[in-house]
């Protein structure tokens, strides 16, 4: 895999938040579909506590995910977050396919240090992130990574087509590391 160059860019709410493409995007978003091509992805998935989801679209989570393809992007990402003071780990991750008026509420990862989305499928019409407190909108594009505070609010407005397909998760620091 080769580095990219990323960039720090920020928000209203003077949070840095963190924006970079993969190099090799292309590539992988279609290893991603076609591996995820039979995963079964489900609509209104309740949390471990019970409690209703975010998205308001199909979601697959953790290991119902059966790709080396995620595997290397997991690794990937965190080759990011990473440095020599702390070393992190993705807690939880899921990918979820939008169609024409799916979105997802405002909401935040707390207690996470970190959250992220990865654009897998951009079609005209898909939804931005929104940095809810801001406004800042982050324009969907293949390949396209964001990693922000996990304290930072965010939605997705009604999304205007189908096939919009993201990765997402949580980063939090591996104690086991320590």
């Amino acid at each position: 895999m080769t580095n990219t160059v990323g960039y720090r860019d920020s928000c209203v709410e003077e949070i840095n938040f963190f924006t970079i493409k993969h190099s090799n995007h292309l590539s992988m978003n279609e290893k991603i579909v076609e591996e995820i091509e039979k995963v079964p992805f489900i609509r209104n998935k309740k949390m471990i506590d019970n409690t209703d989801t975010n998205v308001k679209a199909l979601q697959v989570y953790n290991n119902d995910i059966e790709s080396p393809t995620i595997s290397l992007l997991k690794k990937w990402i965190l080759t990011i977050v990473n440095d020599d003071w702390i070393t992190y780990k993705i807690s939880s991750y899921w990918l979820a396919k939008y169609s024409k008026g799916d979105y997802t509420i405002s909401h935040h990862h707390i207690p996470s240090s970190y959250a992220f989305i990865y654009f897998i499928r951009s079609p005209i019409g898909s939804s931005p992130l929104v940095f809810s407190t801001s406004d800042t909108i982050i324009e969907p594009e293949e390949g396209k990574l964001i990693i922000f505070p996990g304290n930072l609010f965010h939605h997705v407005p009604k999304n205007e087509c189908d096939g919009r397909i993201v990765f997402s998760g949580n980063i939090i620091p591996d104690m086991d590391s320590l």
